[in-house]
């Protein structure tokens, strides 16, 4: 199973490489459609369980605006770009946030102040390009993407196989 989710992981990404103005075209549905399911899904299990709706409300909370927010995302199409790519770029940038913790954390430790430094200069810049031009960046961050998946996939499959490892 493992190894079917990591070739899936590469073929996405893929996909995300070589059409990202298709995926682009085709995201608010893709993911108004999962969101939907999320909410959907979120509900079902807040329901099921009646002893503990005060301790989950917020799950159920999430859902419902999860569902909302898929169902507008579809119903508007391509106009839902634009919002979309905001969220993207304020997730980008609280996992910029992040890396300058780590920066701080980090400080006169050698490597992992440079490479927490690289992190964030690239995750502060492409979160702000996608902040104040969503339409014409998020073809770009589609296929960084997708970039990324492969390079995930590719990170799992060797964790999986030590065999992998080897220079033969």
């Amino acid at each position: 199973m493992r190894r079917f989710v990591c070739g899936l992981f590469a073929i996405i990404g893929l996909l995300c490489v070589v059409f990202p103005g298709q995926i682009t075209a085709g995201l608010p549905y893709v993911l108004g459609g999962a969101m939907v399911a999320a909410g959907a899904v979120y509900g079902v299990v807040y329901f099921r369980d009646r002893n503990a709706w005060a301790n989950r409300s917020s799950e159920l909370a999430n859902g419902l605006i999860l569902l909302v927010v898929g169902v507008l995302c579809i119903f508007h199409g391509e106009d839902s770009i634009v919002p979309l790519g905001t969220t993207w770029a304020i997730i980008g940038l609280h996992k910029a946030s992040k890396s300058l913790s780590r920066i701080i954390q980090n400080y006169g430790n050698g490597i992992a102040f440079y490479i927490s430094l690289a992190e964030f200069l690239v995750r502060l810049t492409f979160s702000t390009m996608l902040l104040f031009y969503p339409i014409e960046k998020l073809g770009t961050h589609i296929m960084l993407l997708g970039m990324e998946m492969i390079a995930a996939s590719i990170r799992l499959t060797k964790h999986m196989s030590p065999a992998l490892d080897t220079d033969e």
